[in-house]
């Protein structure tokens, strides 16, 4: 379904909070950007959670297979406008040059903010934003609304599908208008790029505003499955209570996985990560709010009028959007997603999970979706 969002593009003043942070290959800025947006959004019906008892019933009412008819925990929709501030960080290559003036802006999936993609274990291994970098492209990658530096708002209504939607598009108008850009000035291409909840913000964004993207890249997503029990497998708790005093400006609308091995039995395979880089997925992850696992299916995926090129790669084993097994499950989303795109690519990643970016031979993946922009002269 098509949800209709009306996006105010407001050019106001933000504060770089730190210039040329990084090596000596790369100049980064980290900016507070506001934005305001209105959207259609949900009424929610569900209760607030008094404890992870509650969360536990929550989870189990979301992967049951007959949820559709026996849990409605969202009702009528309104038209909503509010203002939010969002983390970000342009970087740029050092030196003049660049790929072309193409700009990448990346967006996270659930469970992380923006060092998703610029991992501070190991970069030459796990960062893409030093892979791209290396190859001459500027990337622009934020915090999601509700995660790392953007604004807290509540887990059980606030960061609807619906909004993250039109915060990127916003924030896709500003980068297009040569604003947070850096020394990149106004870019001559855009390609969105996305890790799963982010992919498929970053797909409904393409399906609904083409005119705003040269060209997608979404990893660790596929089309078709049913599944919720990836869910399960999380372990998820209040987030305040897991860890007391850490994230003190979320509600109980916020949920993190209960330990590590959540994490693992979600976004990793065996045998195919550093259990360092593990560990330090928790100490970087995020909470994820409630309604977040309740809105993607408002967004709209099918893009019949994006005609530009589209790579969908997603790893061999993994659990959350393939259960467990991506091969031969990715090129549906030819015909069913994206007929008109040019030259679609669904890559399978050999040997890992959801968390591509965090898994060995994470620069792999990187040089395979960079190539492919290469090809296209992106």
């Amino acid at each position: 379904m098509k949800l209709p969002c009306a996006l105010s593009l407001v050019f106001l003043t933000s504060f770089v909070t730190s210039q040329d942070i990084s090596s000596d290959t790369r100049v980064c800025q980290e900016f507070t950007v506001p934005v305001t947006v209105t959207s259609q959004v949900f009424i929610t019906e569900y209760s607030a959670f008094q404890d992870s008892y509650d969360v536990v019933g929550f989870v189990n009412n979301i992967a049951g297979r007959d949820s559709n008819t026996t849990f409605a925990p969202l009702g009528g929709r309104k038209n909503v406008t509010a203002s939010y501030t969002i983390g970000a960080t342009i970087c740029n290559p050092k030196g003049s040059g660049g790929k072309n003036k193409t700009l990448l802006l990346a967006t996270p999936g659930l469970g992380y903010d923006r060092r998703y993609w610029d991992s501070e274990v190991d970069p030459a291994n796990y960062s893409f934003v030093d892979f791209a970098i290396s190859q001459g492209y500027s990337v622009f990658f934020y915090d999601r609304l509700g995660t790392g530096e953007s604004s807290k708002v509540s887990g059980y209504n606030d960061p609807q599908a619906q909004i993250q939607l039109a915060i990127l598009q916003q924030l896709t108008l500003l980068l297009r208008a040569g604003k947070y850009t850096g020394v990149l000035g106004v870019p001559g291409k855009l390609v969105h790029v996305g890790h799963s909840f982010g992919s498929f913000l970053s797909n409904a964004l393409v399906a609904t505003t083409p005119e705003l993207s040269d060209a997608a890249i979404l990893t660790g997503i596929a089309y078709g499955s049913a599944s919720m029990t990836f869910i399960e497998a999380w372990g998820l708790r209040i987030a305040t209570q897991i860890a007391p005093g850490r994230w003190n400006n979320r509600d109980n609308g916020y949920l993190t996985w209960v330990d590590a091995f959540g994490n693992a039995a979600v976004f990793f395979y065996p045998g195919s990560y550093d259990t360092e880089v593990l560990w330090y997925t928790e100490d970087v992850k995020q909470p994820l709010a409630a309604i977040e696992l309740l809105t993607p299916s408002a967004l709209r995926l099918r893009a019949v009028g994006f005609t530009r090129p589209v790579m969908i790669i997603s790893g061999e084993f993994d659990f959350a959007v393939c259960d467990g097994d991506c091969r031969g499950f990715l090129a549906s989303a030819k015909e069913e997603i994206f007929p008109n795109a040019t030259d679609f690519q669904a890559v399978v990643h050999p040997g890992v999970g959801h968390a591509i970016n965090f898994s060995y031979n994470a620069t792999g993946a990187y040089g395979i979706m960079l190539e492919y922009l290469e090809r296209h002269e992106l």
